[in-house]
């Protein structure tokens, strides 16, 4: 078992269209038993009115739903009840990510997987939740951190994933190249030419790995 993950709902979305959910948990030695996701994900992600509505596409829709049927559903009890709060009366953090992230900074041994820099942006804002900061610092995978791993992995084929959903993340299109496909170097450099960004903004919480 790898280092436990909780994965968001915007991530998890992006992911199971890319078909990438595995490749990304198994960068972190974990299997969908590891991983953590909200309640609300399966009903959020898959709605019973339309349950293509967000995946568009059977696939992405029947990847996602065997995967939420492996993964566990975050429990508040898990959480500080204090950070919780805290995190709740914070604009620009909704309700879920509130609770993903209280849990995370509770248990300090765990991973979070977010697409969320809205929520991001906020946390490393406001003074009231700096304690979450602090003990979140290192722990944030953001989209673009986590495709920096994958590509040392398996290039071409993260690569074809990408671009051939280039409507799931804009950023993550642009870097592997909108016309022609870019080359690795050039994807590196993309890749961290938007995370050094969003490190300027969040300071010391995005993940780098160590050793």
């Amino acid at each position: 078992m790898g280092q436990p993950l909780l994965i968001d709902n915007d991530a998890l979305l992006k992911l199971a269209r890319y078909g990438l959910l595995n490749e990304s948990i198994a960068l972190f030695g974990c299997t969908p038993a590891d991983v953590r996701v909200l309640a609300t994900a399966k009903y959020s992600l898959l709605p019973a009115k339309d349950r293509l509505c967000l995946c568009e596409d059977e696939e992405s829709a029947a990847r996602l739903e065997e995967f939420l049927r492996s993964s566990t559903s975050l429990n508040a009890s898990s959480a500080d009840s204090e950070l919780l709060d805290a995190l709740n009366a914070v604009q620009n953090i909704d309700a879920g990510e509130s609770l993903l992230l209280a849990v995370a900074a509770t248990e300090r041994n765990t991973l979070v997987i977010t697409g969320d820099k809205r929520s991001l942006a906020a946390l490393c804002s406001d003074d009231s939740v700096a304690q979450v900061f602090s003990a979140l610092a290192g722990r944030v995978v953001s989209m673009e951190v986590l495709f920096s791993y994958l590509v040392e992995q398996q290039f071409a084929y993260i690569q074809s994933c990408v671009r051939f959903k280039p409507n799931v993340d804009k950023a993550l299109s642009i870097a592997f190249g909108v016309s022609t496909p870019a080359d690795l170097n050039s994807v590196r450099e993309g890749l961290y030419s938007y995370i050094n960004r969003l490190r300027k903004i969040t300071g010391g919480l995005l993940y780098e790995e160590r050793g």
